[in-house]
């Protein structure tokens, strides 16, 4: 009989296209090894480390008129955050008009906060980060500033991205937004990294071990930054050792982020992964064992703390049959060496 470290395959580290866990003895594949070169290779030169692309400096204003629209940006940012309609409403002139990215346009204080106020009670505890890229005068007392924002919900699967051209005027000795015009980002202008650095928290080395069974997992950044590479290795007692890499990443194509898996035995799989609250993922998995036969299963990653993550991997499919629940599968990063403080596998 299996023990429950065997399951903490499916449901920590792969979930799909891991036959062993599924409960399909591995087989290898009937090959013959390959023949033994007739003289040793030379030994490959090292390659060089590839410097990371140089980022572009934060904007820092230069004069105190720059400071002041600088920090009116601040100022719509702290009232955007409180779910405040009325202050942002007072950040805009009395004909003040926005237009979003599909060009609807709001005009005039009133109907801003209006829309700002059904905004918020739709969905509210928004988190918004809005950086300023330039800021330019086209009179001592109109100025144009531009930049981009990150828009995320507490409890959401994505964050939304965006470009924004503001105009602003001074009256009565302060700046106000005449015009704000917002538009979708720029695919490329968004690094990858913004797109995943939610997933942080997986980044390091995860461990279950029990007496006789052991079960590893190793989650670091890609190159860039462009994906979160995961792999694993699981040692269980009357089993043949498994492994698998997966790859995390933004999907353009679909605007999600998704996880590609490939096992050793052949098998591979894809997830789709959706943040349902601020501790918890939901990874709808599906795959294929090395005989062809589907897999799937909804994965719950809750992160207890910053040291443990606990599982439950529900609505599972192994090779086209039904089969039970995982529930309360916990992992914990791996202790570092001696002299190290780490909690420790339970």
């Amino acid at each position: 009989m299996r023990t429950q470290l065997a399951k903490v395959v499916v449901a920590i580290v792969g979930a799909v296209g891991l036959a062993s866990a599924a409960g399909a003895r591995w087989q290898a594949p009937a090959s013959a090894p390959p023949p033994a070169p007739s003289q040793a290779p030379a030994p490959a030169k090292p390659e060089a480390a590839k410097p990371e692309a140089a980022k572009p400096e934060p904007y820092k204003p230069s004069t105190p008129a720059e400071q002041e629209v600088f920090d009116r940006v601040g100022a719509f940012v702290k009232a955007y955050e409180a779910g405040d309609a009325k202050l942002l409403a007072d950040l805009y002139t009395d004909d003040g008009v926005i237009v979003d990215p599909d060009g609807f346009e709001t005009k005039g204080k009133e109907e801003i906060a209006a829309m700002y106020g059904d905004a918020f009670a739709q969905t509210g505890g928004l988190k918004l980060e809005a950086q300023v890229d330039s800021i330019r005068f086209l009179t001592p007392d109109v100025a144009r500033v531009e930049g981009h924002s990150r828009l995320a919900a507490p409890e959401g699967d994505a964050s939304d991205f965006g470009r924004y051209s503001g105009l602003v005027v001074r009256k009565d000795g302060a700046w106000r937004m005449a015009e704000l015009r917002e538009y979708p980002a720029y695919a490329e202008d968004v690094e990858p990294y913004e797109r995943l650095k939610d997933l942080e928290w997986m980044v390091g080395d995860w461990v279950n071990e029990g007496r006789n069974d052991k079960v590893t997992a190793q989650v670091k950044w890609a190159e860039n930054r462009s994906y979160l590479i995961r792999t694993y290795s699981a040692e269980i007692e009357g089993e043949p050792r498994s492994s698998g890499t997966m790859f995390i990443g933004w999907d353009p194509q679909s605007g999600q982020i998704k996880s590609w898996l490939f096992d050793s035995e052949g098998g591979r799989g894809e997830g789709t992964w959706t943040r349902t609250a601020e501790n918890e993922w939901v990874v709808k998995a599906h795959g294929v064992m090395r005989n062809g036969l589907p897999t799937s299963a909804t994965q719950v990653h809750t992160i207890l703390n910053k040291d443990s993550v606990k599982t439950d991997s529900i609505d599972r499919i192994l090779g086209g049959q039904v089969a039970d629940d995982v529930l309360d599968v916990v992992m914990v990063r791996k202790a570092p060496a001696p002299g190290g403080d780490a909690p420790q596998a339970k």
